[in-house]
């Protein structure tokens, strides 16, 4: 298993006084062996620097990281959506990396306008042409399971249907999403375990939700905390990763906001954590 860096927030680590340059060579101490690039970087640096960054830290790239929204009900948007989404094809191999992780942006005025079936078959159509277009250049196209119910991916019976309905789709892994409709993370990936391609670690606790129609009308959410604090089970899916043999990429996500805190040591302190499992 090789440990993945992801900067959650880059413009809310700057204002921390971290430093975007010298990230990479924090992470490289801390044990990380890989990064996970996104257009976010874009912020701080061109696509070139990164890369050029990661190997002078001797940091592989994991994948490349990019935004969509395609479930809407407005035809010229999800047009853009989907070929925003092939151009991050060729991003990605820019990068050094045939590996592309999408992400769906929610947009609670147009998911509320259509049904969940509607907006799970925007999905389908969007990842069929994206995963078709991507395997001519040989790219795997991935997405991860979602930590909100607005979407119709926070469930294994969900994100099962877009995966069986899309040939070659792959699922990034998130160990505590499913908990947002408290569902194990062990039975969720016993469910689709033949289908991940990369794994978030990400532990969380529950909190009060501070707006309920974001939550699907649930009154708590998932909060993010320091790995082996929370509510995950992770001696139990390191199991069933050890039984599985993955030795892909783990992206070990956190990211405190106090700026008073050393986040490379909290950082280095859960890849301790989970090297001891």
């Amino acid at each position: 298993m090789k440990f993945s860096f992801m900067p959650l927030n880059l413009p809310a680590w700057s204002s921390q006084g971290i430093e975007f340059n010298k990230m990479f060579d924090k992470a490289k101490s801390a044990g990380f062996s890989a990064y996970d690039a996104s257009e976010n970087d874009l912020l701080f640096a061109t696509h070139r620097e990164v890369c050029r960054l990661c190997e002078d830290a001797g940091l592989e790239i994991a994948d490349y990281i990019h935004w969509m929204h395609v479930t809407t009900p407005d035809s010229v948007k999800f047009r853009e959506a989907v070929d925003s989404a092939k151009a991050a094809v060729h991003t990605a191999l820019e990068h050094g990396t045939n590996r592309l992780m999408i992400v769906e942006n929610i947009f609670h005025e147009d998911l509320a306008a259509m049904s969940r079936a509607d907006a799970m078959n925007k999905l389908v159509d969007a990842f069929s042409e994206i995963v078709g277009y991507a395997a001519l250049y040989g790219v795997t196209v991935m997405f991860e399971d979602f930590p909100s119910p607005a979407l119709p991916l926070c469930t294994s019976s969900e994100c099962g249907e877009l995966l069986r309905s899309v040939p070659g789709l792959k699922l990034v892994f998130d160990t505590a999403n499913m908990l947002a409709l408290d569902e194990s993370p062990t039975e969720f990936y016993t469910k689709l375990r033949q289908y991940v391609a990369h794994v978030h670690l990400k532990d969380v606790v529950y909190a009060t939700s501070p707006d309920p129609s974001l939550t699907g009308g649930r009154k708590k959410m998932i909060s993010r905390t320091l790995h082996g604090q929370g509510i995950v089970d992770f001696t139990a899916l390191f199991k069933l990763l050890r039984a599985d043999n993955y030795d892909g990429f783990a992206t070990v996500e956190y990211s405190p906001s106090d700026v008073g805190i050393d986040h490379f040591k909290l950082l280095a302190e859960s890849i301790r954590y989970f090297e001891s499992l």
